[in-house]
């Protein structure tokens, strides 16, 4: 990127609205607001203009905010413009602005800005994403956790310890007359055990982190023809699945995205087991199968007119299936109540999809079941526990060449450990990795 052009961008999401936000963000905001916008601003007070085209005919009245870098989001005087919320006036606006002033922004480019310009490191800026893509409350206060700074305040005083022990370890191998090797052998083993203690704890978080800011993954399960398609499309809302007496219909795993009253999940309908010569239908089991080990949770579905037998047992337990409730389909021939109900630590819930039976209550747990409990735990990468766990795997070959009076590798598996918690916060960075980060974000943002 060049980060001396000015960029812009609508920032709200497209279709109609009461309000829409065209941001700028670069060395050209006051050309703009003294050419287009035709008035004084003072920074960040909330102004009523008129903006007109170069005909001078009235486009839109609109409010504006200026924003003088430093002080904004991206570290550059910025401009905001909340407009009537018509995609037409508002690309109208931007198309006015990008004429001569400005280029169309790539998708992050305002907070990949905020980052080069140092006003965030890269673990807020990933937050930042989680926070817009939160699919429940839960991932998005984590997000916010991450946000103001809680796990990188976390990591820079990692980094502050390492290179203290670093330093220390240095100015042995310099001088080694001013060296107590005994001493100093001890100190290194108890610094390192310590940075071990921690570096593990927070491991353990970023764990957690990770689990937070996924979309939960239902997947629904079962022998054929129990009703699997028909109970992706109830919590669908909507035909989503095709449904069909003829066992062996669903070939596929058909992903439906689904909100729910707390959270958003994903809902996966799938082929149904069992053994069958039929070669696309037996692909479809397999990709079944697949499916299970994404899973959050199973949803194993079962006809209860032939209730759950050794048949249904066998499945589960073939397919190593853990965490899963039955679902009781059918009940409309069977008269059982509606209701949920513990078997052996087991949740069976009764329904029936024809008459829309019991439906309700499965959402309901679905979505209390979907929004994790632990409320203090940031959003974190993979990126991240990648890195911590190579610095971990340092950490534990420094303390081997520590016993073994080895302080030079020491220092250099300190220096590798260093260099793995500085890349996490966005420290020698490369340009591959800085376009993966930001390609997640929407454009405007």
């Amino acid at each position: 990127m060049t980060a001396k052009e000015t960029i812009a961008a609508i920032s709200t999401a497209h279709g109609k609205s009461a309000i829409g936000v065209i941001r700028v963000s670069g060395k050209n905001v006051l050309k703009i607001i003294k050419d287009f916008i035709g008035s004084e601003l003072k920074p960040r007070f909330a102004t009523n203009v008129k903006i007109r085209d170069k005909s001078n005919t009235l486009i839109d009245d609109v409010i504006v905010i200026y924003y003088k870098g430093p002080s904004s989001y991206t570290g550059e005087d910025m401009l905001e413009i909340q407009s009537h919320g018509n995609p037409i006036t508002m690309d109208f606006i931007l198309e006015q602005i990008c004429d001569v002033y400005a280029r169309l922004s790539k998708p992050g480019e305002f907070t990949e800005r905020a980052f080069l310009n140092n006003k965030i490191d890269l673990v807020q800026a990933e937050a930042i994403a989680d926070l817009i893509n939160a699919s429940h409350i839960s991932a998005s206060k984590a997000a916010m956790i991450t946000l103001q700074g809680n796990f990188s305040k976390n990591i820079e005083l990692l980094i502050e310890e390492v290179l203290m022990l670093r330093a220390n370890i240095e100015a042995c191998i310099n001088f080694p007359e001013d060296d107590s090797p005994e001493n100093s052998n001890k100190n290194n083993f108890n610094a390192i055990n310590s940075l071990i203690a921690k570096l593990s704890k927070l491991i353990k978080s970023v764990d957690n982190g990770i689990v937070v800011n996924k979309t939960p993954i239902i997947v629904i399960i079962g022998k054929p023809n129990v009703g699997k398609s028909s109970l992706a499309n109830l919590l669908l809302g909507e035909q989503g699945s095709i449904v069909s007496s003829t066992p062996g219909t669903t070939r596929d795993a058909l992903h439906h995205e689904v909100a729910l009253a707390k959270n958003n999940i994903t809902i996966i309908d799938t082929a149904g087991l069992r053994k069958t010569s039929d070669s696309i239908e037996l692909q479809g089991i397999e990709i079944t199968k697949k499916s299970i080990n994404t899973a959050s949770l199973v949803l194993y579905v079962v006809d209860d007119v032939l209730g759950f037998d050794t048949e249904d047992r066998a499945l589960i337990t073939e397919n190593k299936i853990n965490n899963y409730w039955v679902v009781n389909n059918k009940i409309d021939l069977t008269g059982a109540d509606p209701a949920m109900i513990k078997i052996s630590n087991v949740s069976h819930f009764n329904i029936s999809t024809t008459q829309n039976l019991g439906i309700d209550n499965l959402k309901k747990k679905l979505s209390e079941n979907s929004v994790p409990d632990d409320e203090t735990t940031g959003t974190a990468r993979l990126r991240h526990r990648e890195h911590l766990k190579s610095c971990l795997e340092n950490l534990y070959m420094a303390l081997d060449c520590n016993n073994n009076l080895q302080l030079e590798l020491v220092a250099e598996e300190l220096r590798l450990a260093h260099v793995s918690l500085v890349a996490i916060m966005g420290g020698d960075v490369n340009e591959d990795l800085l376009d993966k980060i930001f390609s997640d974000f929407c454009i405007g943002k």
